[in-house]
């Protein structure tokens, strides 16, 4: 899926995309890091973002283990794939997740992209709800231009596949937003529970 973003970002004559990207050596439970990035000026060598505007979580337990948030600027907005009701999902997040949250006034979006996954037959492929929800979240192009766009990327990655698989993926587009929520940021740490 930011494969697939850089390609559309960098559609527009004016606009400048790139992705970098970080592989883990473990085939199961492996991670990857994706470094977006884009601007209206040229873009010449590739490295690794230590301030980020966007953060994706793919993978909940991530938050659990790890500094995910750590690159974040002050005020960045963050997508989390959590599997919990929107209203429980702060008391889910480790003290460290929470602290850094308050402390840099991130924004904090959530959506159980799995849920959706396996309600619509897609299994554990989140990357195209989570691509939709970027794109309405971080407003780079309007809402509309922004569905075309990736529906149009699905059929040229997906197409081989059969229409069944397409029709999944354009219903996980469709359906991606109606599940989307903002977090409403308590005004203080609640968790005691420290990162593994």
């Amino acid at each position: 899926a930011t494969k697939n973003s850089v390609k559309i970002l960098a559609e527009d004559p004016d606009r400048f995309a790139q992705g970098y990207f970080v592989y883990d050596s473990h085939k199961s439970g492996a991670e990857t890091i994706s470094h977006l990035r884009f601007g209206d000026t040229p873009i010449t060598a590739p490295y690794l973002l230590t301030s980020a505007d966007f953060i994706g979580v793919h993978r909940f337990e991530f938050l659990d283990k790890m500094d995910v948030l750590r690159h974040a600027r002050e005020g960045a907005t963050v997508l989390i794939n959590a599997p919990y009701d929107p209203a429980d999902v702060w008391s889910h997040l480790r003290r460290p997740v929470q602290q850094h949250i308050l402390h840099e006034r991130l924004r904090v979006f959530t959506i159980d992209a799995s849920g959706v996954a396996q309600r619509l037959g897609l299994g554990p492929r989140v990357n195209t709800i989570l691509q939709t929800c970027f794109f309405a979240i971080s407003g780079v192009l309007p809402p509309e231009e922004g569905v075309r766009r990736i529906r149009k990327a699905i059929e040229e990655s997906y197409g081989e596949k059969g229409r069944d698989i397409l029709e999944k993926n354009f219903a996980a587009v469709d359906s991606a937003l109606d599940h989307l929520h903002e977090l409403a940021i308590p005004g203080g740490v609640t968790s005691t529970e420290e990162l593994r």
